[in-house]
């Protein structure tokens, strides 16, 4: 499948495979251990390690942290005997006085011992594997990041004023604000040899009553079909994507049901290819001429590849950390500038995320920033296959906007590889001063700066700043 990337969108997974690395092991006897359920294994064994050095005695603080980590595993993991790897008899069973609580060690361990040790090593040959992929990954990104940048938001402010500007005159003449690139739009981010695969959530609502939503849906699902990017043209049922199995292939665009919105349109693996960008402004096209559109209710899902982030916290420390700082900026860029008063839709859906001031100690940390926040990293195990899902974003139907939140999640991702919370005049929208202007969008060119290195991706950016408002801290929830 092209590079060997695959991507999950919904419990989404985007990834790049580990070429040559397979487990050969039966299959109902072996499972990839999550990694806080390994740690704690590893823990117990090292244990048992020094037990047996020293002829099954233990001191009382390390029987103590013994039947921690056993309680833990049962408790957190609903494991009883670490899947064979931790063997010994309860507490009342122990008689040795010299080793209080510490239970003797059987003789004769049980046969399937060996086996289940050989299983475990080669899925923690897989992980150094991967650990050592990622890192390479790692250096190419900060090698891949100019010594000099195309322009620089902050160093020169006329460069984004003119921009700024631009954008400003194009949305009063009725003519889209946003430009929309076709070629080399990511600047490198999502190309399929050497970036990230991503994917995209549509949802929209439609016009009229409930016969002309569903009138509306198979005239959606119908073109989508005979245009060639949709395998079929029903309506699918929410998240069956996930069931039916992701794919780069250009038809496997599918529609599906959504509860809360009128559908949503799901994309395949996209990246950065000319057909990907003519493929989206496609879909959005027919989404609009059978009178779909976004509303006050409707998001959009866009999800990243982390598959160079490993088992290093810091790299999810370091996203997260950025996504906190700018907090403001990206809920700003984040609103439908169409919706009444270029209003956020409201977080219900995308709670803004608490990050941990010294950052985070685990990747089950990391995880908690789940399902429903405008950050999710529930898919952050360490593994190549893990994904980010950037839920913050308004729902829309212009692709321009769509492929600005594309780059925005890129770059985020990609920045903080590479390895004082602000807030601004919250008052109505309106054309600032030059020196209003100037001061007003400072921290909007630092992100710039921070994420981006090339014109096109940071005029893109600019302009969809230009066209957006801050957004008031009390209707996010902060």
């Amino acid at each position: 499948m092209g590079s060997g990337s695959r991507i999950d969108h919904q419990h989404h997974l985007v990834a790049t495979t580990a070429v040559g690395l397979t487990i050969e092991a039966p299959a109902e006897r072996v499972d990839l251990i999550p990694e806080g359920q390994r740690e704690l294994i590893d823990q117990a064994l090292a244990i048992q390690a020094r037990w047996e050095a020293n002829n099954g005695r233990a001191s009382l603080e390390e029987a103590m942290e013994y039947w921690g980590l056993r309680d833990r595993l049962r408790l957190e993991h609903d494991l009883w005997n670490g899947h064979g790897l931790i063997q010994d008899a309860e507490r009342e069973d122990v008689q040795d006085q010299d080793s209080p609580g510490f239970p003797p060690r059987a003789t004769e361990p049980p046969a399937d011992i060996p086996v289940q040790r050989a299983a475990a090593q080669q899925v923690l040959d897989e992980v150094a594997a991967e650990h050592s992929a990622a890192a390479a990954l790692q250096v190419q990104a900060r090698d891949r990041w100019p010594d000099e940048r195309e322009v620089s938001f902050v160093e020169d402010f006329e460069a984004f004023r003119q921009i700024h500007d631009a954008a400003w005159d194009r949305e009063l003449r009725g003519e889209e604000a946003v430009p929309y690139l076709l070629e080399d739009a990511t600047g490198g981010l999502g190309a399929r040899e050497g970036g990230r695969g991503f994917g995209v959530e549509i949802e929209f609502v439609t016009d009229g009553d409930y016969d002309d939503q569903e009138e509306a849906l198979r005239a959606i699902g119908r073109d989508l079909h005979e245009a060639g990017l949709a395998r079929d043209s029903r309506q699918h049922g929410y998240h069956s994507q996930a069931a039916a199995g992701y794919t780069d292939a250009p038809n496997a665009w599918r529609l599906e049901d959504d509860c809360t919105v009128a559908g949503e349109i799901v994309s395949p693996i996209l990246y950065d290819e000319p057909q990907t960008w003519q493929n989206l402004a496609t879909v959005c096209e027919i989404v609009r001429r059978h009178g779909g559109g976004a509303s006050e209710r409707t998001g959009g899902h866009v999800h990243v590849g982390l598959h160079d982030y490993d088992h290093d916290v810091a790299n999810h420390t370091r996203l997260m950390q950025m996504y906190d700082h700018y907090e403001d900026v990206l809920f700003r860029l984040a609103a439908n500038r169409i919706a009444p008063d270029s209003a956020h839709r409201g977080t219900e859906w995308c709670e803004p995320n608490f990050v941990p001031t010294g950052g985070y100690r685990s990747l089950s940390e990391v995880q908690r920033n789940g399902h429903g926040l405008a950050v999710n990293l529930s898919a952050a195990h360490g593994r190549r296959s893990d994904h980010g899902e950037f839920r913050l974003w308004d729902g829309s139907v212009d692709p321009a906007v769509i492929q600005a939140q594309i780059n925005l999640s890129l770059g985020m991702v990609n920045a903080a590889v590479r390895g004082g919370r602000h807030r601004q005049d919250w008052g109505p929208d309106h054309r600032l001063s030059v020196g209003e202007l100037e001061t007003n969008s400072l921290h909007f060119r630092q992100f710039a700066d921070e994420i981006f290195h090339r014109r096109a991706q940071m005029q893109q950016a600019a302009s969809l700043y230009a066209v957006t408002r801050w957004q008031q801290p009390e209707s996010q929830g902060w």
